[in-house]
């Protein structure tokens, strides 16, 4: 099962007392032909979990730079087939950690939500975080995805209110991705303050592993996110990366830029 995945990454990074690092990866950026090598690359570089992006026209809770790695998308025709086709491949070749599929309700809904579990399953895919589907509404995906195997990764943010989230805990597998601040992605040079008080009140809530995202770029925040939660989500700033490298050395200055974060 697929679950297991995730299950068994978080409990080896427990183990090995480290901050499991989950790198996202926008689908199709900036080339189509560099997704498989930047997900291999990310894996060499010691990325525990990956999150690999699919591109939706409207991506509300982003900020510039991953909205502008969506419109790329879009601009080239990339579908939810293509994603998964995608991942397929990338296993083929050999790409082994956990693959977490995030995207917005309207790219799983359009794909037809008990195919889009199959299909998944049959791709190699380990979860999905579904950005804008609150938990109330979650229940119907959240018991597909338990059918299939994939974890159904809820996020809580420091809106969430606390009689929410033992619904929250029940929709929930895999591990919960926390939200660090109120606003969109994008890399920051400061995380957010009072993140301790937040962690300790999901936890009172919610027993799964906590991955903390939105606004993460270097080791050092890192290392501060894995004093409170288990694992920690970097995003904007590798599509930076992948912007500033010349185009043959896109999946090489990923690695690179992992490797500055692991080692």
């Amino acid at each position: 099962m697929n679950k297991r995945r995730i299950d068994a990454t978080f409990a080896r990074c427990k183990q090995e007392g480290k901050t499991a690092f989950i790198t996202f990866i926008p689908c199709g950026y900036k080339e189509k032909a560099d997704t498989i090598p930047i997900l291999l690359a990310c894996q060499a570089g010691g990325a525990d979990i990956i999150e690999v992006g699919i591109p939706y026209s409207d991506p509300g809770a982003d900020g510039p730079v991953i909205q502008r790695a969506h419109q790329n998308g879009v601009d080239q025709g990339i579908t939810f087939a293509d994603v998964l086709q995608t991942v397929s491949d990338a296993r083929a070749q050999g790409l082994t950690v956990p693959v977490v599929l995030m995207g917005y309700f309207n790219n799983f809904l359009q794909y037809g939500l008990d195919t889009v579990c199959q299909h998944s399953k049959k791709a190699g895919v380990d979860g999905f975080i579904v950005v804008d589907l609150p938990p109330e509404e979650a229940t119907e995906v959240s018991a597909l995805t338990k059918q299939h195997g994939i974890c159904f990764i809820p996020l809580v943010s420091p809106t969430t209110v606390d009689s929410r989230m033992p619904l929250i805990a029940a929709v929930g597998s895999g591990f919960c991705y926390v939200v660090s601040l109120t606003g969109v992605t994008g890399s920051r040079n400061a995380m957010a303050v009072n993140l301790e008080d937040f962690v300790v009140r999901i936890r009172k809530h919610i027993s799964l592993p906590l991955a903390l995202g939105f606004g993460l770029s270097s080791k050092a925040h890192v290392q501060a996110a894995g004093k409170l939660v288990d694992g920690a989500v970097i995003g904007s700033k590798i599509v930076n990366v992948i912007d500033e490298a010349p185009r043959d050395q896109r999946a090489q200055k990923v690695k690179d830029f992992c490797l500055s974060i692991t080692q």
